[in-house]
């Protein structure tokens, strides 16, 4: 019993410190985040070679868990936007129409439109959702450029299949 009383003390005594540890272990956080930390704190909170949780407790780092907590969640909300960025464009690299011949003409027609443009309409959405969204500012110029290009591609897309599909009425 005792030693089951003494590993409930110990977890009550950690448990202020969980937030904490979660906010500073939050995937994305970056250069700039300890920056605004250490800004905000007073002192420079910047994780070395051999950093630790214990580092953060002696640094006294739970008198400010609201401030890391409330960066982590930032660096959080940054770092989904940032791979959901990398994802859409690593998506586009495999994306390739098909050529058919079309009847006995010795020419061409394009296919396989339709997969290109429902992946093309759920980026579309995706991206002007993030353009929205407080936490974009480290990447609104890739977002702004992100989105014109695809709608540039969309416009493409639309013309081409409108001019394929005039030239084949002809």
């Amino acid at each position: 019993m005792k030693i089951a009383d003494q590993i409930k003390t110990d977890i009550d005594d950690f448990k202020p410190y969980v937030p904490l540890a979660l906010a500073l272990r939050t995937e994305g956080m970056k250069e700039r985040h300890w920056n605004v930390i250490s800004d905000k704190v007073g002192f420079e909170v910047k994780p070395f070679e051999g950093f630790t949780f214990n580092n953060c407790i002696e640094m006294d780092l739970l008198k400010h868990v609201e401030i890391c907590c409330d960066i982590g969640e930032k660096a959080g909300k940054e770092y989904n936007i940032e791979t959901s960025m990398e994802k859409m464009k690593k998506d586009w690299e495999g994306v390739e129409f098909k050529l058919k011949p079309f009847k006995n003409t010795g020419t061409y027609s394009v296919a396989g439109f339709d997969d290109a443009m429902a992946m093309l309409d759920e980026h579309i959405v995706l991206t002007q959702t993030m353009q929205f969204s407080p936490f974009k500012k480290p990447f609104e110029a890739e977002i702004e450029e992100w989105n014109a290009s695809l709608l540039r591609v969309s416009e493409c897309i639309d013309e081409w299949i409108k001019c394929q599909g005039a030239w084949m009425y002809l």
